[in-house]
């Protein structure tokens, strides 16, 4: 029988580095022939079962289940060999092996018993829950590897920023504790972690390690005050994009610490290493305590952020589709006068238009309109004012050129065309200077404004016209026939 206290046997040293090196035939062969030798001994039983389940083999599991029983039975109450079996057991096939597969929740179940909160009884409750197995247990849930590896890391930087020690320093100590107790992951990766967080640059992936509570309220503010801005503040679309901007440093974070828990789970040593005393250790090494369970500050912070960000980010979703789908309700009132120049009905130039245009919008949500000034005798109008007004609210920039493109299909010249200011009532204005053949070469001027309320032309026929006396001409004839109506 092995005594308590024995020191570790040579051949157990070296059957486990040839465990971790992957060398399963030989690590078999060494445990069996120092079992052979010299005896008994619960961390030899160990390792030779556990070479046997790495194998990935029903033959091999079920030797290593025959493995495990003999040791537990010279060692019943050994927590290595107990946890080697329990995750054998856990992890079987219940339809080939309902068996070893209803036996796990008990050996998980004898392991609470003997060392609740060990490293081993933690591994073989996080190897059930990936399972979805039942272990039996009725007290609290374990902690998940990521929430005590946040705490231990937020422990060990709070309390050497208290004591006035670096990061890299702190880095320094967890590694020394952590190779003292090989077989304790949970300390591997704490000292894997605080290792990738004292790297130079990363004081700002620390503080939210330090503070995480004040960390994501502060977060949900942010991404929900972008959110907002777009629409509150007229903002163009991209900027609601600061949001997921403003997460990236908890995604890094989080991406930080699954590496290092990938990387302790790869170097830690198997199972059936003994650890020290824990007396032994330094008093600047304390042992980990237990992760508490989640509190209600926690909760309603989370929560609350939670909610602040939905809320946020719906409201803004709300408010701009509402901002995108209202419009100017224009109604059209043409002054009689304008510029001297007299509203002249029934002209046959007007009438030609207006049944164009109502052919046009005939199946459209727009109201057509046309009207024409000139001095009652002249053949030749001095202006032209034809469009429609409607619910426009999706058009784009692009509308205002449609009479350029126009004059491509038609009997005239065009020339310089040109993008003007489209004054106080907004939207887009754009001019265009051609010449119609049947006019004597003439040339005129036409400007198109659009907006999400309305789309018009103003034709003026008239000589010496630079760009902004065109452009303000028109600015003035929309301001005197469109009138803003009541907003829905």
């Amino acid at each position: 029988m092995q005594v308590d206290g024995e020191e570790d046997r040579p051949a157990r040293a070296e059957a486990e580095a040839l465990l971790r090196a992957g060398r399963l035939f030989e690590a078999r062969c060494t445990a069996q022939d120092a079992l052979d030798a010299d005896g008994p001994d619960a961390g030899l039983y160990a390792v030779l079962g556990r070479s046997h389940a790495a194998e990935d083999a029903d033959d091999e599991d079920d030797l290593a289940e025959r493995v495990y029983r003999r040791g537990l039975a010279a060692f019943p109450d050994d927590l290595d060999l107990l946890a080697a079996y329990a995750e054998l057991c856990l992890n079987s096939d219940p339809f080939d092996r309902p068996a070893r597969y209803g036996h796990g929740p008990e050996l998980a179940e004898r392991l609470r018993e003997l060392a609740p909160g060990s490293p081993q009884a933690l591994r073989v409750e996080q190897a059930a829950s990936r399972r979805g197995r039942l272990t039996g247990r009725t007290g609290p849930q374990p902690p998940s590897a990521s929430r005590a590896q946040r705490h231990d890391a937020r422990e060990a930087l709070t309390a050497a920023a208290a004591a006035g020690v670096a990061p890299r320093e702190a880095a320094r100590s967890a590694r020394e504790q952590a190779d003292e107790r090989p077989s304790d992951l949970r300390l591997g990766v704490r000292a894997e972690t605080l290792a990738a967080l004292a790297r130079p640059g990363l004081a700002p992936l620390r503080l939210l390690v330090r503070a995480p509570l004040a960390s994501l309220a502060a977060l949900s503010v942010a991404v929900g005050a972008a959110a907002l801005a777009v629409p509150a503040l007229h903002l163009p679309w991209w900027v609601s994009f600061a949001g997921p901007v403003l997460c990236l440093p908890h995604r890094i974070l989080v991406l930080l610490l699954r590496a290092a828990r990938r990387r302790a789970a790869t170097t830690a040593s198997p199972i059936g290493a003994e650890a020290p005393d824990p007396t032994a250790y330094p008093t600047a090494y304390p042992l980990l305590q237990p992760v508490p369970t989640i509190s209600r500050r926690e909760l309603a912070v989370s929560l609350t952020a939670a909610l602040v960000v939905i809320a946020a980010v719906t409201t803004a979703g709300v408010w701009s589709d509402a901002r995108y789908r209202s419009y100017p309700h224009y109604t059209a009132s043409p002054p009689a006068v304008f510029r001297g120049a007299q509203l002249l009905p029934d002209t046959p130039a007007g009438t030609a238009l207006s049944n164009a245009l109502t052919v046009e919008w005939d199946f459209g949500d727009g109201e057509p309109f046309t009207y024409i000034y000139g001095t009652p005798g002249r053949a030749q109008p001095e202006a032209m004012v034809f469009g429609a007004i409607g619910d426009f609210h999706d058009t784009s920039p692009d509308v205002v050129g449609f009479f350029e493109q126009g004059l491509r299909h038609i009997t005239s010249t065009a020339g310089t065309a040109w993008n003007a200011d489209p004054g106080d009532d907004g939207g887009w204005l754009r001019c265009v200077a051609y010449t119609p053949v049947f006019a004597d070469g003439a040339h005129q001027v036409a400007c198109s404004w659009a907006d999400k309320g309305s789309v018009g032309t103003v034709v003026v026929n008239e000589e010496g016209l630079d760009h902004e006396s065109a452009a303000g001409l028109t600015r003035a004839l929309r301001h005197a026939i469109l009138h803003t109506g009541p907003e829905v």
